[in-house]
């Protein structure tokens, strides 16, 4: 079956969000989708054909009237452009997203709309920190599930939350997301005698990503190991992620860890793969954090680095645990556990020859849940569904 698609994301595309296009991306011939977007970013590394936009690239004018409008021209644009692909599915990306397009697709005159079928997807701040920090939206979320045809979750542990929230369990859907397993080599790590154990971190600078967390326990192991960190990210620029990244730098002043970290800034998806292809250990210690802002399911990174090979260290968490399984796949700690980590991390340095069992684990695990391939096969089929 043929199949039209329009995809609702008011930015494509972020650095950070790769996973979103290796969603749309891999999705088979069957399916023709447009991107309909408020503006674009990365256009070099995320480009795709159909992409709609209102402002075209990212701008001063855009993010002013983003300010002013919260988005109205944007989701007037998505209802503009639905009346003229006149797609089969609307797919929105982000809860927010989902509730804006069903309130702008109800503007009358909406007959030619209201055969479109509607499928929202929930990715990790939408769930939980939203509506805590604004209870307004426990309630258009609630209007919304009663008009979306499907609600799509990364785990089981997000779905029970989408459903805590007003999702009626028969239309909701757990659909992990995949990774690109073709660019993503399988390269088991060992260790040089001598070198020390080079570990990785990379993430947008929010405190949800525990990267303080993850520091503490460094700092612990640094005592009887021999430890380089390096740390990929910066922050969003928003004052969150502005008081997070001084929060890192200022441990760092006062830590005897500081020269051995190496602070890089963000990296294209390319040069974070060349640049974990020579560090051991990968270390993802998320957490709640304070406002509710969480994972939601998973962070995408830490799926693409068990892929190739290496070791990873997290925290049970939101759908980590669906991943990582503990022992098996990776090594989990508590949240905020900072001995937990440091056991963690101090069991794979002591250990290096479990490396290879534990990266097989991995690999064939996300091979059969979490290949972006099968992903995609399996997208079309929930589209199909409909």
């Amino acid at each position: 079956m043929s199949l039209t698609v329009a995809h609702s994301f008011p930015v494509w595309l972020p650095q950070t969000q790769t996973w979103l296009y290796n969603q749309v991306r891999f999705l088979p011939a069957e399916v023709t989708s447009h991107i309909i977007c408020k503006e674009v970013q990365n256009e070099d590394q995320f480009g795709l054909p159909n992409i709609h936009a209102l402002s075209g690239p990212s701008s001063r004018f855009t993010r002013i009237s983003t300010r002013l409008f919260r988005h109205v021209d944007y989701h007037l644009f998505v209802r503009r452009m639905c009346r003229r692909l006149e797609p089969d599915i609307l797919h929105s990306h982000f809860g927010p997203v989902g509730w804006k397009n069903y309130i702008f697709l109800r503007i009358p005159p909406a007959s030619r709309l209201e055969k479109i079928k509607r499928v929202v997807t929930f990715y990790g701040q939408d769930v939980d920190h939203l509506p805590k920090i604004n209870p307004a939206w426990r309630k258009r979320y609630r209007d919304m599930f009663g008009q979306a045809d499907l609600v799509l979750c990364e785990g089981s542990v997000m779905a029970g939350k989408v459903e805590a929230l007003g999702c009626a369990a028969e239309r909701i859907r757990v659909h992990h997301l995949g990774v690109d397993l073709k660019s993503l080599p399988f390269e088991p790590r060992t260790r040089k005698d001598g070198e020390p154990f080079r570990v990785l971190m990379a993430a947008a600078f929010r405190p949800k990503k525990g990267f303080l967390y993850g520091l503490r326990a460094l700092e612990q192991v640094s005592q009887h190991h021999d430890v380089a960190l390096t740390l990929v990210g910066d922050t969003t620029g928003d004052s969150v992620s502005e008081v997070e990244k001084q929060k890192i730098i200022d441990f760092l002043r006062g830590s005897p860890l500081r020269d051995r970290v190496r602070l890089t800034g963000f990296m294209t998806a390319r040069d974070l793969y060349e640049e974990a292809r020579s560090h051991h250990i990968y270390l993802a210690p998320s957490v709640t954090a304070d406002d509710g802002d969480n994972e939601g399911g998973a962070p995408v990174s830490l799926i693409e680095m068990a892929a190739t090979g290496m070791p990873v260290v997290s925290s049970r968490h939101c759908d980590i645990p669906g991943i990582v399984i503990d022992g098996r796949t990776g090594l989990l700690a508590d949240e905020r556990n900072v001995g937990g980590l440091a056991t963690c991390l101090t069991q794979l340095m002591s250990r290096p020859e479990s490396w290879l069992d534990i990266a097989r684990n991995a690999r064939e695990h996300i091979e059969a849940h979490y290949n972006a391939a099968t992903q995609g096969e399996r997208l079309y089929k929930l589209y199909e569904s409909l």
